[in-house]
């Protein structure tokens, strides 16, 4: 029968593919006989068709214009009858039900993947959110805010965990309610001593620095004034000096009336307690001359404080009962810390301290004052009053100081007549400066002018607080 397109076009509906007669004439070029396929393609097939590659009828990819074909070569004849036929797809024709899949398949992932994401954020919500809310809840806490809860809206773990996390917020707020009630009532470093240990009755054995400073004339400050008025003057007063212990690193331990019991080195060790008490005390001068100058601007009187300070061993530790109890220091030191706030009257100077806390701080320029016994101790004190930081001394201070010095080695020798004369200097240079204090040993020469001592060692007793 004829091989033609007729043929060709029959056979492509039998076997859904495209056929294609190829035959080669004598000077090997090939010819096409019938093919379903587009002309161009059949011209483009022949112009590059040598045969197929294995030439047993393998099979192999053929582009044509911008498709590509799988071609299956099968051999009718050979030999000076060479003819072949062509069986060819199109690729994207036979992939297209695979790419349909891989749409659907592409598809249903896109749709998964929607739903989970939904899921995701259906579970955040329910599961991220809540822990979210606590994380916030405990940051407001770290920050101090106690007031305001955390509320899930729900009734699971999550919702019994953030009931636990607000119950927990309101003790926080009750114990920090109590420890700035505490903080106010005591110094904020004696509250935290007490809240961060076993509150227990005793103490422990410690040098520290006792500072006392008190009102002077406080009486008669207060007459023809309300209780009112005395409680806000006071209340600016503590306030003042308050301020300057605290800035150099001290503690207040009570106040005492008008009086102010201070400590430097417990509970807070200070390898520099005694430095810190010196300079607390000449900065307590400074702020009282501002708080002074606010009372005159009101029309009331100002206000002379004294000051005592001793460094000694001394008892640190809660005193008291087991139901109530106080933290503070005892000891012998502690008295003469008060002892020595009251001398300042007599010598006229505002601030006093013993030779311990001379000798623990040294930073500071003195003047001795005196060598006194004071009441209820036996043994003699050597007392000075600091007068400036060591290093800023005016030019003329050292010249002073020695004058009074030779005055006072004079004075405990029991060199009358000399002493007289270097008192008599120093008053001429500095009378005004040290006027209760030239009085003071001028009354003292003339005693022992009067009446010589036998036993004279310079030691003047006060038999009175």
């Amino acid at each position: 029968f004829e091989v033609d397109q007729f043929f060709t076009t029959e056979f492509k509906n039998t076997i859904a593919a495209d056929v294609t007669v190829l035959f080669q004439d004598e000077d090997g070029a090939w010819h096409s006989n019938g093919s379903t396929l587009p002309e161009t393609y059949v011209a483009q097939l022949l112009s590059g068709f040598s045969g197929a590659p294995s030439g047993d009828g393998g099979t192999w990819m053929i582009s044509l214009g911008q498709e590509g074909f799988v071609t299956l070569a099968i051999p009718v004849s050979s030999g000076p009858n060479n003819v072949q036929v062509l069986l060819q797809r199109s690729l994207s024709e036979q992939l297209q039900p695979y790419q349909a899949l891989q749409r659907v398949l592409l598809l249903i992932f896109v749709a998964g993947l929607a739903v989970l994401v939904v899921g995701v954020i259906a579970v955040s919500r329910n599961v991220t959110r809540p822990v979210l809310d606590l994380v916030r809840g405990a940051q407001r806490i770290e920050q101090g805010n106690y007031q305001q809860p955390v509320s899930t809206g729900q009734q699971d773990e999550l919702g019994r965990l953030a009931a636990a996390f607000n119950q927990m917020a309101r003790g926080l707020a009750e114990k920090e309610k109590v420890r700035d009630l505490l903080g106010k009532v005591v110094s904020p470093e004696i509250a935290e001593e007490l809240l961060s240990k076993k509150i227990e009755l005793g103490g422990e054995e410690c040098e520290v620095t006792v500072l006392f400073t008190d009102i002077r004339g406080f009486t008669s400050l207060c007459e023809g004034k309300s209780p009112r008025q005395i409680l806000a003057l006071l209340n600016e007063y503590f306030t003042a000096l308050t301020g300057v212990i605290e800035a150099n690193g001290g503690v207040v331990d009570k106040y005492i009336g008008d009086a102010v019991m201070a400590l430097f080195g417990a509970p807070v060790p200070h390898h520099d307690a005694a430095s810190r008490a010196v300079r607390t005390a000449l900065g307590m001068e400074t702020a009282l001359a501002r708080v002074n100058r606010e009372y005159a601007s009101r029309g009331a009187s100002p206000i002379h404080i004294g000051v005592g300070i001793n460094t000694d061993e001394v008892v640190v530790g809660n005193m008291g009962t087991q139901t109530r109890l106080n933290y503070t220091v005892i000891g012998d030191g502690v008295n003469l810390a008060s002892r020595l706030e009251g001398l300042t009257k007599h010598y006229g100077v505002t601030v006093v301290v013993s030779d311990t806390t001379r000798a623990a701080a040294p930073d500071f320029v003195y003047q001795e004052l005196d060598l006194v016994r004071v009441k209820g101790k036996t043994e003699p004190v050597r007392i000075f009053r600091p007068l400036v930081v060591s290093g800023e001394e005016p030019p003329e201070l050292s010249a002073r100081l020695a004058l009074y010095d030779a005055f006072l080695a004079s004075y405990r020798q029991g060199d009358i007549t000399r002493a007289e004369q270097g008192l008599a200097e120093y008053a001429q240079r500095y009378g005004e400066e040290d006027a209760t204090l030239i009085a003071l040993y001028r009354e003292r020469l003339l005693s022992l002018k009067a009446a010589p001592p036998a036993d004279w060692d310079g030691v003047w007793t006060y038999d009175v607080k």
